[in-house]
């Protein structure tokens, strides 16, 4: 596959007006068509930029990052990329064409709005998938499951998929055995193939090649390998974290110990909540560090029935984990409302809404968050039901940020997020609130909405609304005339958990095997007695859901 094509090449050619039959003594003049105005890097840098678009290759070939051409009334990259999205447009190859899509989708954070500058999809992925090859593979692979995607062909990509996709892979492990490619493009390569699995929903997939990246970056960290730019391995870095956030709940965020990437530990002010893409920032931040304590807190689980009273120090780190999550909670409910005054306007600007939207979602991963950090202590179900008003809260953001992003105007294609979302927020709400409004609530917003990463909203509420059968199948009402409360299941019949493989589609129905569990004996009879940190202290079982 060729890589950007030359644009603006110098040219070394004699002007047509000039006399070849010129005596040789006289010097002829060689014009070079030079840039009046280059690239910001090259600006910045005060040298001269030769003005390629989208990326100038003095930047390529230093291993900087090409800052583009800010002066243009659009972006250099997006208009880079449009000749190749048309419709009837023929470009090179067809490989060549997948590559662009994908830059293309993984250059949008919502309905073709760029992300903000400094972003991983941004200028660093356009250029290393014009350097590396198998940057370049794996971009090609999920373009064809991206493209894929869009007549929903979920579970059943067409052979030219996989093909790129085995492509890419054995790409990347020749690269990585021969050592001729960096770690930066090593690891960036992986995380694009776990997009491709986010689009395949293989969610442990995926898994496995976050795990890859986060391998190649720790190994490259302990050995000292030399890196082609130290800017860019530091915004990979940072997108590499942040995928942890979107493979799915804070289960999959429990990163192996070896793991040494972090997001950086800078302080939390009110400085940082008045522009919306720094307080999304700063709230993923404290969404890692909060998934962190709930892994700490993991271990201690079945160790005791209330840790509180045996681990003072694990109990100041609860403590200062949920005042992290209600301080950057507060700060982004006030700045929802400024941008929600914006909104109220006759002619709101789609970028608001969409910013409002992320505000709202945002909100309920660190909701959810925060019901798990105050749950840490405690091994019983039972003390979910203490938290009413924050899973009722989840609901009511859910509810805001699916009624904004159905405001704006559809995008030509369907989003490719690498943020969280409201599908995995509601899920919690439909399966730890035994509040039988809520959970209901909460599975039909679930119903209604589609995938976001590797999270089916369909999937997932007809989960929720399974498991929510099995507790109140055999419940009984306090009082003959009251309706089930929370109160009303029992510790011995809730579940405590699930799993699922991957999904798979029947001749007319879509079906998805599920794998629940219980304490086996319960919790409040074999306390003491049974060790429920090992396989033996559950009962499993499984049943087939049609979605």
């Amino acid at each position: 596959m060729e890589g950007l094509s030359n644009n603006n090449r110098l040219s070394t050619a004699p002007r047509s007006g000039d006399n070849s039959s010129a005596p040789s003594s006289k010097r002829v003049r060689v014009v070079i068509s030079q840039s009046k105005q280059g690239c910001v890097t090259c600006k910045a840098r005060r040298v001269k930029c030769d003005e390629e678009k989208p990326l100038c290759r003095r930047c390529l070939q230093a291993g900087r990052v090409c800052g583009g051409y800010n002066h243009e009334a659009k972006s250099s990259l997006s208009s880079a990329l449009q000749p190749a999205l048309k419709c009837g447009v023929t470009v090179d190859s067809h490989a060549e064409r997948l590559s662009y899509l994908a830059a293309h989708v993984l250059f949008l954070d919502s309905r073709d709005c760029h992300q903000r500058e400094g972003s991983a999809w941004e200028r660093v992925f356009l250029q290393l998938s014009s350097q590396v090859e198998c940057v370049k593979a794996a971009a090609v692979a999920f373009g064809a499951a991206y493209e894929s995607s869009q007549i929903n062909l979920i579970g059943h990509r067409p052979y030219s998929t996989w093909k790129y996709y085995g492509s890419a892979l054995a790409r990347l492990r020749s690269d990585f055995k021969n050592g001729s490619v960096g770690a930066e493009s090593l690891a960036l390569a992986s995380m694009v193939l776990a997009y491709v699995e986010i689009l395949s929903q293989h969610e442990q997939n995926a898994f496995t090649h976050f795990l890859g990246a986060v391998q190649i970056l720790t190994q490259a960290e302990q050995h000292g390998w030399q890196v082609s730019s130290a800017e860019i391995l530091s915004t990979i870095k940072d997108a590499l974290v942040k995928i942890n956030l979107l493979i799915g709940s804070y289960g999959l965020s429990q990163t192996p110990q070896y793991m040494y990437l972090d997001f950086p530990r800078v302080p939390t002010g009110d400085d940082e909540f008045c522009e919306p893409e720094l307080a999304i920032d700063a709230a993923m931040h404290c969404l890692y560090r909060s998934y962190q304590f709930i892994e700490e807190a993991s271990h201690l689980r079945y160790t005791y029935s209330n840790w509180k009273e045996h681990d003072p120090t694990m109990c100041k780190a609860q403590s200062d984990a949920a005042a992290e999550c209600r301080f950057v909670l507060d700060c982004l409910a006030a700045l929802a409302t400024t941008l929600q005054a914006r909104c109220s306007s006759a002619t709101p600007k789609p970028r608001d809404l969409d910013m409002l939207a992320e505000i709202y979602a945002t909100r309920t991963q660190l909701t959810s968050a925060l019901i798990f950090v105050l749950c840490a202590h405690s091994p019983y179900e039972t003390a979910y039901d203490e938290h009413h008003d924050q899973f009722q809260s989840i609901i009511s953001d859910a509810a805001a940020s699916a009624r904004l992003k159905r405001r704006t105007k559809p995008s030509a294609f369907k989003r490719f997020s690498t943020r969280p979302g409201i599908v995995s927020p509601l899920f919690i709400v439909s399966i730890k609130c035994r509040n039988p409004s809520l959970r209901a609530l909460a599975t039909a917003l679930l119903n209604e909405q589609s995938r976001e990463g590797p999270a089916d909203g369909r999937i997932l509420a007809a989960i929720g609304a399974r498991l929510a059968a099995l507790e109140t199948s055999s419940s009984v009402p306090s009082s003959p005339s009251a309706p089930l409360a929370a109160c009303d299941i029992v510790e011995g019949q809730r579940v405590y958990g699930y799993s699922v493989s991957p999904n798979s589609l029947g001749d007319s129905r879509r079906v998805v095997e599920v794998i629940f569990q219980r304490p086996n004996p319960p919790l409040m009879q074999g306390w003491g007695r049974t060790d429920y940190s090992c396989q033996d202290g559950w009962m499993y079982w499984s049943e087939t859901i049609e979605i």
